[in-house]
């Protein structure tokens, strides 16, 4: 067996990846300059909206089609009109925490649930020197992924389901080795997952002591957004795209059970080690997700 990481160092704050404010983008998916951004060959039903397309609309991404950008604008603006931030605001903890646990000595990421390529950083171009393995259960994702990641010999990726950890688990041995710690990655994707505890906990079970467990989610907050705003989007895009169960902090903290939550704890997303005010978020994009990292102790 590998040597465990350390615990945690320091918990104080970290500054975010990027300068300030991540880029921000309208909502037609156009960036402040007016340009309209392309659209990929898509081939996994492309007449729904896909999650994992429109997570990429709203992070400024190119991986999107038409039918992505009507839903986004009839139905998710008009209901979320911040949605664009909550999402930066997700990925930008997920930079944070995967900068975090490779300042903490973890030189593997499991990335579950990965979606498409991100502008501003993708794992393997974060944790420098890392082996990396992302895995989603989208075709289109895989490919895009199998794309950007060609010229990494230390980054793989595997076509995989997160609700069936075990018929994954049984393909990293060479990608991964299991034996040292690694910082498992289910950032945004846990909440369009019916009943994720039970594999979330088979995932955790098969991580070596010193690994991490990294999570953001989004959160039932009446602050956030409306009961009914909430519900309607709820049923507007379980209908139309793919189920979306909002919880609450107790639910999302039981997937850390039996882990040590690195501090801050279970906080917003945008407030994770994060040296931005948060005067200067949108307050109801900072209070619609809850995220944390939890570390596998030492035997």
């Amino acid at each position: 067996m590998g040597a465990a990481a350390p615990r945690p160092r320091d918990p104080g704050a970290t500054p975010s990846l990027g300068a300030g404010h991540p880029q921000r983008h309208g909502p037609l998916g156009r960036s402040h300059h007016g340009e309209r951004r392309s659209s990929p060959t898509l081939t996994s039903d492309a007449q729904r909206p896909s999650a994992p397309r429109l997570y990429s609309l709203y992070l400024g991404g190119r991986h999107y089609g038409d039918v992505e950008q009507a839903f986004a604008e009839e139905t998710v603006y008009p209901l979320i009109p911040f949605i664009v931030e909550w999402a930066q605001l997700s990925r930008e903890f997920l930079k944070r925490a995967v900068r975090f646990c490779h300042e903490q000595g973890i030189r593997q990421f499991l990335d579950v649930g990965a979606g498409y390529p991100t502008p501003g950083g993708n794992v393997h171009e974060l944790a420098s020197g890392a082996r990396v393995v992302y895995v989603d259960n989208d075709p289109d994702v895989v490919d895009a992924l199998s794309g950007l990641t060609s010229g990494y010999a230390k980054a793989q990726v595997i076509s995989g389901d997160l609700r069936r950890p075990a018929e994954v688990l049984r393909r990293l041995d060479g990608p991964l080795n299991l034996a040292e710690p690694t910082a498992l990655l289910m950032n945004a994707v846990l909440h369009f997952i019916d009943q994720p505890a039970s594999p979330v906990h088979d995932w955790v079970e098969a991580l070596a002591p010193g690994s991490y467990l990294v999570i953001s989610h989004g959160v039932v907050d009446d602050a956030s957004a409306s009961p009914d705003d909430r519900a309607e989007l709820v049923r507007r895009y379980t209908r139309d795209s793919a189920t979306v169960i909002p919880r609450t902090a107790g639910q999302i903290s039981e997937f850390f059970r039996g882990l040590e939550l690195v501090p801050p704890g279970l906080v917003p997303a945008a407030d994770w080690r994060s040296s931005i005010p948060r005067a200067l978020h949108d307050q109801r994009a900072r209070r619609g997700s809850l995220a944390g990292v939890g570390y596998k102790p030492l035997r």
